[in-house]
C-alpha cells in the first residue's frame, strides 16, 4: 500500500513539473500575431495591412515600418487630403504614426511566467494566473477593436491573429492539467477511506 503512495506521490510531482510546459509555451506563441488587420475595398476580398504581436504593442509600434507599404501610401496620402482624418487619426494614436509603447502588456507575460511557476508549488494559483492572462489577452483585443473603430474607417476590420487562439488554447491545456493535479489527491482519498 505505501508502495502504491508513494508511487502515486512521484507521479503527481513529475505531471505537476509539465504542467508548466504549455504555460512557457505561451511565451513563444505571443511571438505570433495576436491580431490583424484588414482592409476591404469592395472588389476584393479583404487584405491583411498590418499584423500586430503582443511583444510589438508593448513596445511600440511604427506604423509606416508595420502597415503594408501600399496601404501605409495611401493612409499618409488621406491624412494629407483630409484635415478631418487627419485630426480623427491623431485624437487616437497621438504620435502618429508611432503607436506609443504599451508596459501594462508585460503584465499578461508575468502572469503566464508566475502560472509556469506556480505549477510546481500550487496548481489553484497556476490556475489563477493563467486565466487572469488569458482574459488580459481578450480584453486587450476588443481594446484594439475599439481603436479601430474609432478611425472611422469603415473598410478597417480587427481580427484576432493565429497568436492569441494557440497562446488561448496553450493556457486552457494548462488549466485542465491544474484541474487534474488538485482532482487526484481528493480521488486518492476517497478510494483510500473506502479499501478502509
Amino acid at each position: 500500500m505505501e508502495k502504491v503512495i508513494e508511487k502515486d506521490c512521484k507521479e503527481l510531482k513529475f505531471f505537476k513539473k509539465i504542467t508548466a510546459l504549455p504555460y512557457l509555451l505561451v511565451l513563444l506563441a505571443l511571438l505570433m500575431p495576436l491580431a490583424n488587420v484588414s482592409c476591404s475595398v469592395t472588389d476584393t476580398e479583404p487584405k491583411t495591412i498590418l499584423n500586430v504581436s503582443l511583444y510589438d504593442a508593448a513596445m511600440g509600434v511604427n506604423l509606416d515600418e508595420s502597415l503594408d507599404s501600399s496601404a501605409a501610401v495611401k493612409l499618409h496620402d488621406l491624412m494629407d487630403k483630409n484635415k478631418a482624418t487627419q485630426t480623427k487619426l491623431q485624437s487616437v494614436i497621438p504620435n502618429f504614426p508611432k503607436m506609443d509603447s504599451m508596459p501594462f502588456l508585460w503584465g499578461i507575460c508575468i502572469a503566464v511566467l508566475l502560472a509556469a511557476v506556480f505549477a510546481f508549488i500550487t496548481p489553484l494559483g497556476s490556475l489563477t494566473m493563467g486565466m487572469l492572462a488569458m482574459f488580459s489577452m481578450w480584453a486587450f483585443l476588443a481594446q484594439l477593436g475599439h481603436m479601430c473603430e474609432a478611425f472611422g474607417l469603415p473598410i478597417l476590420k480587427l481580427n484576432p491573429g493565429v497568436g492569441i487562439y494557440a497562446a488561448s488554447t496553450l493556457i486552457l491545456i494548462g488549466t485542465a492539467m491544474n484541474l487534474a493535479s488538485m482532482i487526484r489527491p481528493i480521488v486518492a482519498a476517497i478510494k483510500a477511506k473506502k479499501k478502509k
